[in-house]
Parts: structure tokens; C-alpha cells; sequence
């Protein structure tokens, strides 16, 4: 009997122990699921916007098997604008300086929370961050950031002047590329038949700087591209040279601007052809002067053959 007492109270033990264990992972699946559940799927904010335009603010969320409690706008860390679906007003509006939501524009409900900004201005840009919450016993919070850059946007591609058409072979081309105002200031690049054009063809890019109505500085940038016309690097069998000027801003492809001329030059193919003659060397001289000894030959036996028949050789006929 005390054999079996033992071997009770081990086998108690070991089922105790295995019935925790299995209660402790169980809490800690539940817990993983539930953390998983509750998910901020995307936020969406402009990188960079015209300040004559409205900003459109999206964040979706994933709630799972929890229930929504609020959701929450801040800029710079200050809180713009709440949604709290469980506590009556449902929407609230918190002033913040450089946000103004337009009437009408914000839209909330269990998945997705946008809101449109507008009179944007120089103190709009900043980091901008949605935030959700569950409800209780956790109120599990989520959040993701983004940046915006409010500015002035170039409204024009880049100017280009300078061209002369046409050019020749061996000529010096100087053309200057200058953008339109904007804010940040423009990055300008050239290229030459689709190839980035060699540091040491560019003139140091200069700016003019400007103060517009709304506050903003404003930036004004110039770019000088100076070549001959008989770089390998450039010049083809192609006698059209196209030179293209890009501006960027941040790097973003949606506000870049860009503008293209065509250069004409003019006996491209015969300049490369004189270029190989002279590349022949002496080789070529010696088959010039075999043409002009069968030149000779032939206008002497021409001269031979008809005087012969009128039996008068003229004295200036003669052997070279």
C-alpha cells in the first residue's frame, strides 16, 4: 500500500505539473492570437504636397475579436483628432497649429479612420501619427508615423536655352537649364543621350533664393552643361544630339520634372570619314599616287593612238 500511496502522489504530481503547463501555454497562445489580431494595416500620408492642395490622411486597422475603442490623429505629438466610438461625441476636433480639417472630409468607423486637411501652410509639415485602441480590460494601442513635407511644387518643367543650331563636328556646346521656383529647392541633372552627363562638364549648380505671400522660401536653381562635339562618350553615328535636364525633389518620381532639345550637327558622318583617311597614313598616300600614274598613262596612249593616225605627234605628249 505505500508503494501504490507513492506512486499515487508521483502520478498526482506529474498530472498537476502537465495540467499547469498546459494552462500556461494556452494563456500564452490566446495572448499571441489576440496580439496578432489587432493589427494597423496601413497609413498613408504624402510625402510631399503642394500647399494650394487639400492632404488625404488613410488609416486602416484590423480588430480582430476586440472592439474598437478610439482612434486618434496627432501631429508633431499633438492630437488633432479623435474617434471614440463608445463615448459619446463620437468625433472630436482639437486645435493644433498647421491643421485645419475640412468640414465634411473625416470618415471613421470599425476598419478605417481619413481625414482630409486643408489651407495647408509652412507650420503643416511635421510627422503625423495614427493611433489605435482597444477596449477594455487591455485598451491595446497601435499606432505608425509619417512624414509630410508642405511646399510649393514647380509648376513648369526646367528651361532650357543656349542651342545653336546647327552645330559641326569638333564645336564647343553650352547650354543652361534653370527651374522653376519651388519649395524644397530642385536637384537638377543632365543628360546626354541618356547617359548621366560627366562631373566635369557641369558648371556648380547656383540658387536664387525668395519670400512668396504665404511665408515659404522659395528656390530657383541653374545648371550649365559644356561639351565639344567629338566626345566618344556622347557622339554616335547619330547626328542629333538630345540633351535632357531633370529636376528633382526629394527623389520622389511623382513631382519630378523634366524638359528635352535636339541638337543638330551637321556632317557628322563625313567629318568620321575624313577622321579615318588621316588615320591611314601612308598607306593611303601611296594608293593616291598609284592612281595618278594610270591617270598619266592612259591620257598619253590616248594621245598616241589618234595623232599616229593623223601622222602628227604633238610635242606635249610625252612620257611623265
Amino acid at each position: 500500500m505505500l508503494i501504490a500511496r507513492d506512486y499515487w502522489i508521483n502520478w498526482k504530481g506529474f498530472s498537476m505539473n502537465s495540467i499547469q503547463f498546459f494552462i500556461v501555454a494556452l494563456l500564452a497562445t490566446i495572448d499571441i492570437h489576440m496580439n496578432q489580431a489587432l493589427n494597423l494595416s496601413n497609413l498613408s500620408v504624402p510625402r510631399i504636397i503642394d500647399a494650394a492642395q487639400k492632404a488625404k490622411l488613410f488609416c486602416s486597422y484590423e480588430m480582430g475579436n476586440r472592439t474598437l475603442n478610439s482612434v486618434k490623429w496627432y501631429k508633431d505629438g499633438q492630437e488633432f483628432f479623435r474617434y471614440s466610438p463608445l463615448t459619446p461625441p463620437t468625433t472630436n476636433w482639437f486645435p493644433v497649429i498647421g491643421v485645419t480639417i475640412a468640414d465634411g472630409s473625416s470618415h471613421c468607423n470599425q476598419f478605417i479612420c481619413n481625414v482630409e486637411l486643408e489651407k495647408l501652410n509652412v507650420h503643416s509639415s511635421g510627422s503625423y501619427r495614427c493611433e489605435v485602441s482597444g477596449d477594455a480590460p487591455e485598451f491595446k494601442l497601435i499606432d505608425k508615423t509619417a512624414n509630410m513635407t508642405v511646399g510649393v511644387l514647380p509648376k513648369f518643367g526646367p528651361f532650357i536655352n543656349g542651342i545653336v543650331h546647327p552645330y559641326r563636328y569638333g564645336d564647343f556646346l553650352a547650354v543652361n537649364c534653370s527651374s522653376d521656383w519651388s519649395n524644397p529647392a530642385t536637384t537638377l541633372t543632365w543628360y546626354i543621350n541618356n547617359k548621366t552627363a560627366p562631373f566635369t562638364s557641369l558648371q556648380p549648380q547656383l540658387n536664387e533664393i525668395t519670400r512668396n505671400t504665404d511665408g515659404f522660401m522659395l528656390y530657383a536653381s541653374s545648371l550649365q552643361l559644356r561639351i565639344h562635339i567629338d566626345d566618344p562618350r556622347f557622339i554616335s553615328k547619330s547626328e542629333i544630339l538630345e540633351l535632357k535636364c531633370v529636376a528633382d525633389i526629394m527623389g520622389i518620381s511623382s513631382v519630378r520634372r523634366e524638359s528635352k532639345v535636339r541638337a543638330t550637327i551637321l556632317a557628322l558622318r563625313d567629318a568620321g570619314h575624313k577622321q579615318r583617311l588621316l588615320g591611314q597614313g601612308n598607306d593611303g598616300n601611296a594608293s593616291s599616287c598609284g592612281c595618278e600614274v594610270l591617270i598619266e598613262s592612259w591620257i598619253f596612249w590616248l594621245c598616241f593612238l589618234v595623232f599616229s593616225r593623223l601622222s602628227l605627234l604633238p610635242t606635249n605628249c610625252h612620257w611623265s
